[in-house]
C-alpha cells in the first residue's frame, strides 16, 4: 500500500511537471507553501517566480538560461530586461535599495512585451504571453509577492 502510494505520487508530480513545460506562456501554479508564476520555452530557457505564502517570506526566482540554473538568493543571480531596461538582480529585495526598486520592476514586468534574461553573458528571449494574467498587481490581495525588507 506505502509502495503504491509512493508511486501515485512520483507519477502525478512527473505529470504535473511535463504539462507546463515548455508551453511559452505564462501559468501559474501552487505548491509547498507558494504561489509559483512560471514560463518556460521548451528549450532550457525559463522563469520561475516563486512567492511564499508566509507573511514572513519574500519573493524569489529561479531562472534557467541555456541549461545552467540561477537563483536569485546567489551571489551571481541573473539580470531581466524588461522592454530594453536592464534590471539588474531584480529577485533580491533584500536591501533598502533593492526593496525600493522592485515595485517599479514588477509592474514593468506585469506590462512587458520583450522579456529578456541574462546572466554570464548570455541573453535569452521569453514570452510575455499571458503574463499580466499570471503576475497579479502588487497591491492585489491575491499576491504574496513581498520584498524582503
Amino acid at each position: 500500500m506505502k509502495n503504491n502510494l509512493l508511486m501515485v505520487t512520483l507519477i502525478s508530480s512527473l505529470m504535473a511537471s511535463t504539462a507546463s513545460a515548455g508551453t511559452n506562456e505564462w501559468t501559474a501554479g501552487w505548491g509547498m507553501g507558494a504561489s509559483e508564476h512560471l514560463i518556460d520555452d521548451g528549450n532550457s530557457n525559463s522563469l520561475n517566480v516563486s512567492c511564499p505564502d508566509d507573511p514572513e517570506g519574500h519573493v524569489s526566482a529561479y531562472a534557467t538560461i541555456g541549461g545552467k540554473e540561477y537563483s536569485s538568493e546567489d551571489d551571481i543571480g541573473f539580470d531581466v530586461i524588461v522592454d530594453g531596461v536592464i534590471y539588474r538582480h531584480p529577485f533580491y529585495t533584500d536591501c533598502r535599495a533593492c526593496d525600493a526598486s522592485f515595485p517599479g520592476f514588477w509592474q514593468a514586468l506585469r506590462k512587458a512585451n520583450r522579456l529578456e534574461l541574462m546572466a554570464e553573458g548570455k541573453v535569452v528571449r521569453l514570452s510575455t504571453n499571458n503574463i499580466a494574467a499570471v503576475l497579479p498587481a502588487l497591491d492585489s490581495p491575491e499576491n504574496t509577492c513581498r520584498s524582503a525588507w
